[in-house]
């Protein structure tokens, strides 16, 4: 009798294995590779066994396999990885790498299947222009004209990028080279348009001569007073003075008022300097704004310049 309920529960427990297998075979779309979760449930349902018991039982390898970053366990008994990866529908093809821990599918084997893209991208620098200044007396002294705008130059590269799973894992420079060259800026710069060369006669420090010009010029006693003083103070009677940084002349003028005013004189001719601070100063000029140091001496001396 024991006997006949051993064979009877035997034949049953065969029976429910056999339609369980032939319902996973129906329902799973990969007839050699078994996920542990399809293993898993079969075992709890029938025998209460967990996955490793199953695995050992039917012969089957544990393999981690991981695609595109995506791991997922399966239980085959494929030892070959072209036929396990064929049975989980992955097509190997030249944008597919393979990596695995061993030649052949063992317990634990571990399968990588990696997306490899390669882009060519083309990237283009700037270069830098250069600027570069040229002296001019065509504009007035100190202005600065921009005549020739400056121009990026660009070196292009051309770089292959290999792309593993998305991550960039590596790059290669294939070609590196100036499809453009710069173009320089240039800027004009004022300068004065005449220098001490340029005069016929150069006095240097000559108070006598200087004075003897304005006493018998066209000049009142004040006016003939104040210029004298203002020559020695600004320029010690140079009218070549060219020492300071700005100011020029025998009544250091300023380069950038002299050619606005009197842009065909030379500002180192004492003469035309004489002439020309006598027109400003009779036309209503501030004294105290264009020589201020002097002009201050000079009302210490002999009082205000009245006009």
């Amino acid at each position: 009798m024991k006997n006949y309920k051993l064979g009877l529960l035997t034949s049953t427990i065969c029976l429910l294995i056999a339609i369980l297998l032939l319902t996973v075979s129906f329902a799973a779309p990969y007839t050699n590779a078994y996920e542990d979760t399809d293993i898993t449930n079969i075992s709890e349902m029938v025998f209460q066994f967990d996955s490793q018991e199953v695995k050992n039982v039917y012969d089957l390898n544990r393999v981690k396999v991981v695609i595109n970053g995506n791991p997922k366990y399966v239980l085959t008994h494929r030892t070959d990885i072209g036929r396990l990866l064929e049975d989980l529908g992955v097509i190997i093809d030249k944008n597919k790498k393979i990596v695995s821990t061993s030649d052949e599918i063992v317990d634990g084997t571990v399968v990588r299947v990696i997306t490899v893209g390669t882009v060519i991208e083309e990237l283009n620098i700037d270069i830098p222009f250069n600027t570069k200044e040229e002296n001019t007396k065509e504009i007035p002294f100190g202005k600065r004209e921009t005549v020739q705008e400056g121009v990026l130059g660009v070196r292009t590269k051309n770089i292959r990028k290999i792309y593993e799973d998305g991550r960039l894992v590596s790059e290669v420079v294939l070609s590196d080279e100036i499809t453009r060259e710069p173009v320089s800026e240039i800027i004009q710069v004022g300068v004065l348009r005449y220098s001490p060369d340029d005069l016929d006669v150069r006095y240097g420090y000559n108070c006598e001569h200087w004075y003897s010009v304005v006493d018998n010029g066209p000049y009142s006693d004040q006016e003939k007073q104040f210029l004298k003083f203002l020559m020695y103070c600004e320029s010690g009677c140079n009218a070549e003075s060219d020492k300071h940084d700005v100011y020029k002349g025998l009544f250091q003028w300023n380069p950038k008022s002299w050619n606005a005013y009197y842009p065909k004189d030379n500002i180192y001719d004492g003469y035309a300097q004489i002439e020309n601070t006598i027109d400003k100063i009779r036309r209503g000029v501030s004294l105290s704004a264009y020589w201020p140091a002097c002009y201050k001496q000079y009302v210490q001396k002999f009082g205000e310049f009245i006009r």
